[in-house]
C-alpha cells in the first residue's frame, strides 16, 4: 500500500498552521478584496492627490506683453485658482508672503524661463498642475500674437476622436475596444501574475527547505528504510501543493463573495461609493489556478532535487538561486508581454516551460491567443512536469544520502546517467 497519502498529510498538517502560511493567505484575501474595490478606490485616491486650491504669487519681469493677464484669465475661469500680481515687489518680500500665508508658490517669469519657488518641491502633482497652467497661459499668449480667436484656438487643440476596433476572421465589423476595461484587465493581470510569481518562489523554497531540513537532521536515513525515495518526494510535493490549493479555494471564495456583494449593491450602499464593485471574472480565476498548479508542480520537483543536493538548510538559498532566476525571468517576460501579448517574444516565451506559467497566463488575461497556442502551452507544461519529475527523482534518490561537500554540476550529470 502506498504511503504517499500519509506523507502528504504529514507535510500539510505540519505547515498549515505556520505563521508565514497564514499571513500569505490573508494577504491573498486582501488582494482579491482590493481588486474588487480598485476602481472606486483609485477614483478616491486620485481626487485626494489633486490640489483643492492653488494660490500663486506671480512676478513677471519679461518683455511686454506679459503672461500675467492670461494667468489671471485662467484664474477667473477656474474655481480654486488665485493669481496675485507681485511684479513690483522685492523677491524676498514675495518669498516671505508665500511662507507666512502658506501659499502654493511664487512664479518667477523672465522671458522664456519660468521658475516655481515653492515650500514643497516634492509635491509632484501640484508642480505639474502649475506647469500646465503656465503652458495654457503661454498658448493663449501665442494665440493672441497670431490673431487667433479663443474659438479658433480651442478647435486647434481639439483631440481627434480616436478609437480601436479589433477584427477577427469570424466577425465582419469587429469589436470596439473598451479602453477602461482594458486598463482594468491589465491591473488585474498584474496582481494575479504577481501572486503566481510569489507562490512559485515561496512554495518552491518550502519544498527545498523541507528536504534539506529532514536531511540535515538525519531523519531521512530512517525514513528511506521504510519509504521509497520517490514516494518521499511526491509526498512532499503534493503536501505542499495541497497548501496552495487550500489558499486557492479561499481566494476563489473571496472573489465569488465580492462578486455577489457587487451585484447586490450592498457594499456600495454601506460605503457610499458611486462606482460599482468590479468582480474578478471567474474565467480569470480558473486560468490563474491552472497555471499556478502547472508552474508549481514543474518547479516543485526541481526544487526538491535541489534541496536533496545540500547537507544543511543554510545552503538551500545558494542552490535554488539559479531556479529563482528562471522564475524572475518568467515574471519579467510576462510583464514585457503586456506591451504586445501576441508578439513573437510573447508567443515563444509562453511555450517555454520555465516561463510559460506566467507569460501564457498574462497573454490569456490581456489578449485572446489562439486556442492551439494555449493547448500547446498546457501540453508542453504537462510533458515538462513528467520529464522534470523523472529527472529530479533520479537526483533526489541518490542526493538525499549525500552528505558533506555539495556535489558539482559534473557529479549531478553523473547521477542522472546512473
Amino acid at each position: 500500500m502506498s504511503v504517499i497519502p500519509v506523507l502528504v498529510k504529514r507535510e500539510f498538517t505540519s505547515r498549515v498552521k505556520g505563521t508565514a502560511y497564514i499571513l500569505t493567505t490573508l494577504v491573498g484575501v486582501l488582494v482579491f478584496v482590493g481588486l474588487s474595490f480598485l476602481p472606486p478606490l483609485m477614483e478616491r485616491l486620485s481626487s485626494t492627490l489633486m490640489p483643492k486650491s492653488i494660490d500663486l504669487v506671480v512676478m513677471d519681469h519679461g518683455a511686454e506683453p506679459s503672461l500675467f493677464p492670461y494667468l489671471v484669465e485662467l484664474g477667473q475661469a477656474r474655481e480654486g485658482l488665485t493669481i496675485r500680481d507681485a511684479s513690483s515687489w522685492d523677491e524676498r518680500d514675495a518669498y516671505r508672503l508665500v511662507l507666512d500665508e502658506g501659499l502654493s508658490g511664487l512664479l518667477l517669469i523672465d522671458g522664456p524661463l519660468t521658475t516655481l519657488v515653492t515650500p514643497d518641491s516634492k509635491n509632484v502633482v501640484l508642480n505639474e498642475e502649475i506647469e500646465n497652467l503656465v503652458n495654457q497661459a503661454a498658448t493663449m499668449w501665442k494665440a493672441a500674437q497670431l490673431g487667433l480667436t479663443p474659438a479658433e484656438m480651442e478647435s486647434l487643440f481639439n483631440a481627434v476622436d480616436f478609437r480601436i476596433r479589433e477584427v477577427r476572421p469570424q466577425q465582419e465589423d469587429g469589436t470596439e475596444v473598451d479602453h477602461a476595461a482594458q486598463t482594468q484587465a491589465m491591473v488585474l493581470a498584474y496582481f494575479l501574475l504577481f501572486m503566481i510569481y510569489m507562490a512559485l518562489i515561496m512554495y518552491g523554497n518550502m519544498v527545498a527547505s523541507g528536504v534539506a531540513e529532514e536531511k540535515s537532521s538525519r531523519i531521512m536515513e530512517v525514513m528511506i528504510s521504510t519509504v521509497k525515495p520517490l514516494e518521499l518526494m511526491f509526498g512532499k510535493i503534493i503536501g505542499v501543493g495541497a497548501l496552495g490549493l487550500v489558499q486557492f479555494v479561499i481566494w476563489i471564495s473571496t472573489g465569488l463573495a465580492m462578486a455577489l456583494m457587487g451585484r447586490t449593491g450592498l457594499m456600495r450602499a454601506l460605503l457610499g461609493m458611486t462606482e460599482p464593485l468590479k468582480a474578478v471574472p471567474l474565467d480569470s480565476i480558473l486560468w490563474f489556478g491552472l497555471f499556478f498548479l502547472l508552474g508549481y508542480f514543474f518547479y516543485a520537483s526541481i526544487f526538491a532535487a535541489a534541496g536533496a543536493l545540500v547537507s544543511r538548510v543554510e545552503e538551500v538559498s545558494q542552490v535554488v538561486s539559479l531556479l529563482m532566476m528562471f522564475i524572475v525571468v518568467g515574471f519579467f517576460g510576462a510583464y514585457l508581454s503586456f506591451l504586445n501579448p501576441n508578439s513573437g517574444f510573447a508567443v515563444t516565451a509562453s511555450l517555454i516551460p520555465f516561463t510559460a506559467p506566467m507569460v501564457m497566463f498574462a497573454r490569456i488575461m490581456l489578449a485572446d491567443p489562439p486556442l492551439a497556442q494555449v493547448a500547446a502551452s498546457v501540453a508542453i507544461m504537462l510533458c515538462s512536469i513528467v520529464v522534470g519529475t523523472w529527472i529530479s527523482s533520479k537526483i533526489y534518490r541518490i542526493g538525499i544520502l549525500l552528505y558533506g561537500k555539495r556535489p558539482t554540476l559534473r557529479q549531478v550529470v553523473q547521477l542522472l546517467k546512473g
